[in-house]
């Protein structure tokens, strides 16, 4: 029968080794870097999303208002939007319809009386908010068509 030696016995339960030990918390420090690096990303992300959405909606507010309860008026007017948190630039210009019927020769062609048409703008929407970056702007543009009676009231 074969006896074991007490010294042979301790050496096999000596435990982990100082560069097993070393190892292992460097790849948790590794590990753990990662993990604070996606989740500082994500958050960023969603600071990103808020703000973009937050001035979507004020500029959804301000151009649904533009045309019926307030007139529209060519020229362009800065603002702000939550206690100067958001800044908005509006740019209102009068613009030409681009689907308007070709000219004719009159000669050809007898003219029913002229009905005036409606005024169509171009209204363009610039809204910023923080230090105003290439991602702390947003840009809306639409066109309004309008009966020239219409133009300066609601």
């Amino acid at each position: 029968m074969k006896t074991s030696h007490p010294a042979q016995a301790m050496r096999r339960q000596q435990g982990f080794t100082l560069l097993e030990v070393m190892l292992a918390f460097v790849l948790l420090a590794v590990a753990l870097g990662l993990l604070v690096g996606m989740l500082s990303n994500g958050l960023r992300q969603v600071q990103q999303a808020q703000g973009e959405t937050e001035a979507t909606l004020h500029a959804q507010s301000l151009l649904d208002q533009l045309g019926k309860l307030e007139p529209i008026v060519p020229g362009r007017s800065d603002g702000e939007f939550d206690h100067g948190r958001y800044r908005y630039q509006l740019d209102i210009q009068k613009t030409d319809d681009p689907a308007a019927a070709p000219a004719t020769d009159e000669a050809e062609q007898p003219q029913p009386a002229s009905v005036p048409g409606p005024d169509l703008y171009r209204i363009s929407l610039a809204v910023s908010w923080g230090a105003a970056g290439p991602g702390q702007q947003l840009r809306f543009t639409t066109l309004r068509a309008r009966t020239p009676a219409a133009v300066g009231g609601p």
